[in-house]
């Protein structure tokens, strides 16, 4: 596993390299580490060969939030871990596709936890099979988006391409597991992951798309996107 820190203290970067040591014993894994003391250099390495990049909220030089922005503009895959010691910024850092925010100091546990998530989240069992008109095609679940209910079918909205597939969104409901994705409308379902914001009617992604919130459905909506906020130490709701 290649990881990426950006932080420009070094005491935490020292924290961070000691806490991933722990970990790579202790799971018997290989860990790469790289370190960045400021967003520019991270941005103009290949940053897309790290599995994670662990970004800090606010450097000197440089803030975490448009350094995250602009390796989102080449960099869909790797995920990014914010570390902070300011909790109160958890949110912000949703328009940028965060994995997990993390507390200076960092807790080990909640560390560990994130890494642990990450590698069953992104392994091979967590990509999709499905029949368009044209082929069969495989997605990978973290990309997908939304769903949105085409008569018969099913447009799958990710973050590369939309494609429409030959089943029904009930069926597709089925097949996408309940702690990442809820069925927010009659003609959406939602990926919690993606979620940027909402209102009492829509939700905005990550890539500014909109679907839409049906008033009886909003009060479970909100239910489970607060407890995927909690699960994913990403803050309070305000």
């Amino acid at each position: 596993m290649n990881v990426a820190i950006c932080d420009d203290e070094k005491i935490w970067q020292s924290e961070l390299i000691d806490n991933l040591n722990e970990y790579k014993k202790m799971r018997k894994i290989d860990i790469f580490i790289q370190c960045f003391s400021d967003g520019e250099s991270c941005c103009e390495a290949p940053n897309d060969k790290y599995d994670i990049i662990f970004m800090d909220y606010q450097m000197e030089n440089s803030n975490g939030i448009e350094t995250a922005r602009k390796i989102r503009k080449t960099n869909s895959d790797s995920i990014i871990i914010f570390v902070s010691a300011y909790p109160q910024v958890a949110m912000d850092t949703f328009e940028v596709k965060t994995f997990r925010f993390l507390s200076k100091p960092i807790d080990k546990a909640k560390l560990f936890k994130a890494i642990d998530d990450y590698l069953k989240e992104f392994d091979v069992d967590s990509f999709l099979i499905f029949k368009t008109h044209e082929k069969t095609i495989r997605i990978k679940m973290s990309e997908i988006i939304y769903a949105e209910a085409q008569r018969n079918h099913t447009i799958i909205h990710t973050e590369k391409e939309d494609f429409e597939i030959l089943k029904n969104l009930k069926a597709v409901e089925k097949m996408l597991p309940k702690d990442r994705f809820f069925r927010c409308h009659n003609a959406y379902i939602t990926s919690l992951y993606h979620v940027k914001k909402h209102s009492n009617t829509e939700v905005c992604f990550d890539d500014n798309s909109v679907a839409y919130i049906s008033r009886s459905m909003l009060t479970k909506f909100k239910k489970a996107f607060h407890e995927f906020i909690k699960k994913h130490d990403l803050g309070e709701i305000k």
